[in-house]
C-alpha cells in the first residue's frame, strides 16, 4: 500500500461515531466492485476535513500536494484554463482520497477516451414528499421504456440522499448533447402519458406533488453521485447499485449505510456486466 493513513480515529459523522478509519476501510471493501464502475472518469471530491458538522466544498482540480502516482487529467473548461482532475482507477488512490476526507466521489458520464462523449445516460428521480413508493414506480416506468422501446439496458441504484438513480450504459459515439436529448425525449413520453405524476419543469412550482425526471447531468463536466460512494448525511448512506428486485415496499434511498452494508456487499453484483450491456 502507497498510502499513510493520518488521523484515522477523527471524528466525520459525529453522531453515528464514525470515523475516517471507518471510512477508509469501507472503501477499501468495497474496492473491487466500485473501481471499473469509475474507471478513467474525472472525478469531483467532495471533503469534509472537519467532519459534516462543518462546512464541507467540492474540489475538482487536485491539490498540488497530491502525490505523483496519483493519476490525473487535465480537463477544459468554458471559461478559464484546465484544470487537473482526479482519475481514481485504484485501490490506493480510492484510500488516498478517503484519508483526504473526500466521504463523497462524484464522477463525470464520459471517460478519458474522449471527454466530449459520454458512456452513461443518468435519469435522477426524487420523490415530491415522503413517498419512497412513486421514486420506485418512476424507476420502474422509466425501464420499461428504455428496455422495451429502446432495448436499453437499466441498472437502479439509491442515492444515498433522497431518490433513485437509472443508469444507462451506452456505447461512446453520441454527443452530450444527443444523449441528453434522447434523455429529455424518453422522460417526455412518461410526462405526456402520465402528466399528473410526471414532469420534465426543473421549477418547484409546477413540480407539487410530482415527480422531477432530471436529465440534466447528462452534459459536458456534469457529474452524478458514484455507485458505492458514502453520501456526507448523518447515518453515513450509500449509493447502492440494486437489482430490480431489490425495489420493494420496504426500500428507501438511505436504506444501505456504512453501518449496514456489510451484508449487502457479501451478496453477488447486481451490476455484473454493465460494461458490456452497453448499446448505442
Amino acid at each position: 500500500m502507497k498510502v499513510e493513513i493520518t488521523h484515522k480515529d477523527k471524528i466525520l459523522f459525529p453522531k453515528d461515531k464514525i470515523t475516517k478509519g471507518d471510512l477508509i476501510a469501507y472503501y477499501g471493501r468495497v474496492s473491487q466492485r466500485m473501481l471499473p464502475l469509475i474507471k478513467d472518469r474525472p472525478v469531483s471530491m467532495e471533503r469534509y476535513p472537519d467532519g459534516i458538522g462543518k462546512k464541507g466544498f467540492i474540489q475538482k482540480q487536485v491539490s498540488s500536494y497530491f502525490p505523483k502516482w496519483i493519476k490525473t487529467k487535465s480537463v477544459g473548461r468554458k471559461e478559464g484554463t484546465p484544470i487537473q482532475m482526479l482519475v481514481c482507477n485504484t485501490k490506493d488512490t480510492l484510500l488516498y482520497v478517503a484519508n483526504q476526507a473526500c466521504i463523497t466521489p462524484h464522477i463525470w458520464q464520459s471517460t478519458l477516451e474522449d471527454l466530449k462523449k459520454p458512456t452513461r445516460m443518468v435519469f435522477d428521480l426524487d420523490p415530491p414528499g415522503k413517498n419512497f413508493a412513486e421514486v420506485i414506480a418512476a424507476a420502474k416506468d422509466l425501464r420499461d421504456i428504455l428496455e422495451g422501446d429502446y432495448r436499453l439496458k437499466a441498472f437502479v441504484m439509491t442515492t444515498g440522499s433522497k431518490g433513485l438513480h437509472v443508469v444507462v450504459p451506452i456505447r461512446k459515439g453520441p454527443t452530450f448533447e444527443e444523449v441528453r436529448a434522447f434523455a429529455k425525449e424518453v422522460g417526455s413520453i412518461l410526462a405526456e402519458e402520465l402528466p399528473s405524476k410526471y414532469t420534465l419543469n426543473p421549477r418547484k412550482t409546477s413540480r407539487r406533488g410530482k415527480i422531477f425526471i432530471d436529465y440534466m447531468r447528462n452534459g459536458y463536466a456534469q457529474t452524478a453521485v458514484a455507485p458505492y460512494a458514502v453520501r456526507a448525511l448523518p447515518g453515513a448512506p450509500i449509493a447502492t447499485p440494486l437489482a430490480w428486485k431489490e425495489l420493494t415496499s420496504r426500500l428507501t434511498a438511505q436504506s444501505y449505510t456504512l453501518k449496514n452494508c456489510g451484508k449487502r456487499l457479501s451478496k453477488g453484483d447486481p451490476w455484473t456486466g454493465f460494461k458490456l450491456a452497453a448499446r448505442k
